[in-house]
């Protein structure tokens, strides 16, 4: 087995294959056997079932007390009722150890395989971070790259030298830190990048790494010390200028080489938990003041957080209408909810109607509770303000939107709305819904129109003096246009606001009059009714005394 230096320390070779197994199957879980593991040291559930993999440090052949101690781990393992168990043992059988562990196979209905070194030896060369931090001489080789960073280390030229030198860093991290990825962002100028992420949960916990900072004693510093506070609690984003710290220390991977000390210029501190994958349910139920629901926003919590005093789970709604935060302090017990609304683009009315149904009942004599996979996470709480929503926009946008689900089911169409409906489409909203209900709706527009009288004396007076007449008329198909949809009304009788006579002439069966809108009466709307043969007025107009 060249190459591979088999840990003495059994707790070194078990952890080093458990960070193996790790790199191998990131969501794999680690069992404590402090309390008994149960034949098992670590386990993986996918959708075929329960994989249990048991590690042994055994070295040179397995004894009989060594094939004991794997039969009773196994013995406890199959109570778990896995669909395969994994030995991970550094050493490759001999025909009669296999012919042993075959008899195992017989007495157990799922799958026994023997992970011997060979086995382990091709996982490392895939990945050989691993290997050389955990199976071989790690500190000669860290030592080696370290010797080889030292000619880099001296007066940067230009921006493009030290984006360069960084690149050369992450290339020789990523070949002996097996615990993290780093990842180089180049951005405009000199404003570049290195992450530091965790290789996969768990990794944190395998090899610490950490900050240690002192902050100038400025005004600024300090409100950037309160701000890194803050940050350090709950896990948030926090970034520190270079000339507010007067001492930087790294508790690490000792072949990042950052050095100790104060910054140089221009250098930024940008530090943020890493948000691991969450997916939990989660409801915020409105209550008014005698306990009787008024709203309840369900939501799906994606991401997670974590810091030194609380958590910060985090998450949208089913239209992606709303951001939450929430953010729990362990230490207190406390729960602080962040909202943000914003409008989503090409939604269905009922869907916005919803969202912005749940805004409107964040009432200040309402309180909110916040259930977690069907239990409450802690009493009731304080309604949160709303980011993005104004109540009384909220009231005015509820109207609009049911108008909208209305026209949806009376004229069978549908609509994807903006995030911003325009003016004009609010206005021809209520048109066709009151039309569309069987109410009057009032139109503001400026009329020109042409009318045909008989030539009589009184119509020859009222063109010769700019009289005022009053009109109604039938429209045959009238429609409204609504975000670019043509909305079918039907037949509606139209009323005009007073018309004043501008112009006459003769026509083959009297008099051609022209009509606009009087100027006195140009606030006066256009009265619309959808057209009943029954009950509707007659078409004409009548002089205005």
């Amino acid at each position: 087995m060249s190459g591979i230096a088999w840990p003495e320390d059994p707790k070194a070779f078990e952890k080093g294959v458990a960070v193996l197994l790790s790199r191998m199957h990131p969501d794999i879980q680690r069992i404590d056997g402090a309390g008994g593991d149960g034949g098992r040291d670590a386990q993986l559930t996918d959708h075929d079932g329960l994989h249990v993999f048991e590690m042994k440090s055994f070295t040179g052949r397995m004894t009989d007390g060594r094939r004991n101690q794997v039969e009773s781990s196994l013995a406890r393992a199959a109570r778990l009722r896995p669909v395969t168990w994994d030995l991970v043992v550094p050493i490759d059988p001999t025909p009669g150890e296999l012919q042993w562990f075959n008899t195992l196979r017989a007495q157990y209905p799922f799958e026994l395989e023997w992970r011997g070194a060979a086995w382990i030896e091709a996982r490392l060369t895939e990945h050989p971070q691993v290997r050389r931090f955990y199976f071989a001489n790690a500190m000669a080789e860290t030592e080696e790259l370290l010797r080889q960073l030292v000619p880099e280390r001296g007066p940067i030229a230009n921006v493009g030298e030290a984006v360069q030198r960084m690149r050369r860093m992450i290339e020789r991290l990523a070949e002996l830190e097996p615990h993290y990825q780093f990842r180089m962002t180049a951005g405009p100028g000199a404003d570049s990048m290195v992450e530091m992420l965790p290789a996969y949960p768990g990794a944190v916990q395998d090899r610490p790494a950490g900050f240690w900072v002192a902050f100038a004693d400025t005004p600024e510093a300090k409100e950037t010390a309160q701000a890194w506070e803050r940050a350090i609690a709950f896990g948030d984003a926090v970034e520190v200028p270079g000339e507010h710290i007067a001492d930087f220390r790294v508790n690490g991977p000792a072949v990042l080489g950052i050095p100790h000390g104060q910054p140089g210029p221009g250098m930024r501190l940008r530090v943020a938990a890493h948000e691991v994958p969450a997916d939990h349910t989660a409801h915020l139920v409105v209550t008014d003041a005698q306990g009787q629901r008024m709203a309840v926003l369900g939501l799906r919590m994606t991401g997670l957080r974590m810091g030194t005093r609380g958590s910060v789970l985090s998450g949208t709604d089913v239209t992606g209408s709303y951001e939450c935060q929430l953010r729990m302090d362990h230490s207190a017990g406390a729960l602080q909810i962040k909202l943000k609304y914003e409008a989503v683009d090409r939604l269905r009315p009922t869907a916005r109607l919803e969202a912005v149904r749940f805004a409107a009942s964040l009432l200040p004599h309402h309180t909110l509770d916040v259930m977690l996979a069907g239990q409450p996470l802690t009493e009731s709480v304080p309604v949160p303000t709303t980011e993005g929503m104004d109540q009384r926009a909220a009231d005015t946008m509820i109207e609009l939107l049911e108008q909208l689900a209305a026209i949806e089911k009376l004229a069978v169409t549908t609509f994807e709305l903006p995030m911003d409906i325009p003016r004009d489409d609010k206005a021809a909203v209520r048109t066709a819904y009151a039309l569309l209900t069987g109410r009057t709706a009032e139109v503001d527009a400026t009329m020109t129109a042409t009318l045909t009288a008989d030539d009589t004396p009184q119509i020859r007076k009222l063109a010769a003096t700019n009289g005022l007449v009053r009109g109604t008329g039938l429209v045959d198909d009238y429609r409204v246009e609504i975000l670019g949809q043509s909305i079918p009304i039907g037949p509606v009788t139209m009323e005009t606001p007073p018309l004043q006579v501008t112009g006459v002439r003769p026509a083959d069966d009297g008099l051609e009059l022209s009509v606009r809108t009087a100027p006195d009466h140009a606030d006066q709307p256009v009265r619309l009714t959808r057209y009943n043969s029954a009950e509707q007025q007659p078409e004409g107009f009548d002089p205005i005394e």
